[in-house]
């Protein structure tokens, strides 16, 4: 299967692109990156693993994610779904800036790529945040450009429709994803570098104690990525699964059907033999 992923340096996105790298059942990766990066080899800088396969993976040099020319969607021709994993803290850029790469680029791309597979649906990944408001009406910015860019990826899916076969045939599937607390993984130092000041200082200083009082409000980010990487292949624990569609999911913590809160994920990655904290 050919997935996308988007933010791959970050703190969430490298886990998963180091997940999509020893995941067989992905067989090409295409990355887009605003800046040319090395692939990593193994769980660690220092650590090669045989498992991963860096020759199904190409990095895309992208910088304008709110526009999508034929010759970039020429070379992602094929894909049938994305991890949109990229991101930025609301305290790092002006509020325009947040907004567009919060909620402008996810759309776009959301538009552009649902006609990219062969066979639809398109599945559409967004990693949104706990706290997002899909009504806009909490204080927080990150909560109502979240919310907002939430709310209208699953109206696009909705109303996003197929001229043949049939008219009722989906082009896109999307899905949110709500952490919380999110818990940097040991094994990614390589992350450093895109991480906002507060993780690299604080966040240090709050895990140790959270991880033993209040564990449920942590969100380790290898258990994020393997709820990310499940969804964009369509692989469901029977626990969650309706149907075999997959289209819409069940349980506790899956809001509406489609969006995937953080005590679903710890349960869904624990259902994988994944626990990160």
């Amino acid at each position: 299967m050919h997935v996308i992923l988007t933010g791959g340096t970050g703190t969430i996105g490298l886990p998963v692109l180091h997940r999509c790298l020893s995941t067989p059942d992905i067989t090409r990766l295409s990355v887009l990156s605003r800046r040319p990066f090395e692939l990593p080899t193994g769980p660690t800088t220092n650590v090669s693993d045989p498992a991963y396969d860096t020759s199904k993976a190409e990095i895309i040099v992208h910088t304008d994610y709110t526009s999508y020319p034929a010759e970039l969607l020429d070379r992602l021709r094929g894909a049938q779904a994305v991890i949109w994993a990229q991101g930025v803290s609301q305290s790092e850029v002006p509020k325009d800036v947040y907004t567009q790469i919060t909620y402008d680029a996810p759309l776009a791309a959301a538009k552009a790529f649902s006609s990219l597979p062969s066979s639809p649906p398109f599945t559409f990944v967004y990693v949104s945040a706990a706290g997002a408001d899909p009504t806009e009406k909490t204080w927080a910015l990150f909560g109502k450009v979240k919310g907002r860019a939430e709310r209208e990826l699953l109206t696009l899916a909705d109303t996003l429709k197929a001229d043949a076969p049939a008219a009722s045939s989906p082009l896109l599937r999307a899905f949110n994803v709500r952490p919380t607390g999110v818990m940097p993984g040991r094994l990614y130092p390589e992350a450093e570098r895109e991480r906002p000041w507060s993780y690299r200082y604080i966040i240090p200083l709050l895990m140790p104690p959270m991880r033993f009082l209040a564990p449920s409000m942590l969100s380790p980010t290898d258990e994020i990525a393997t709820v990310l990487v499940d969804l964009a292949l369509g692989k469901f624990p029977d626990e969650f699964k309706v149907n075999e569609d997959g289209g819409r999911l069940k349980g506790e913590g899956i809001e509406g059907g489609r969006t995937i809160v953080a005590s679903a994920m710890r349960r869904w990655a624990a259902l994988r033999g994944v626990v990160g904290a």
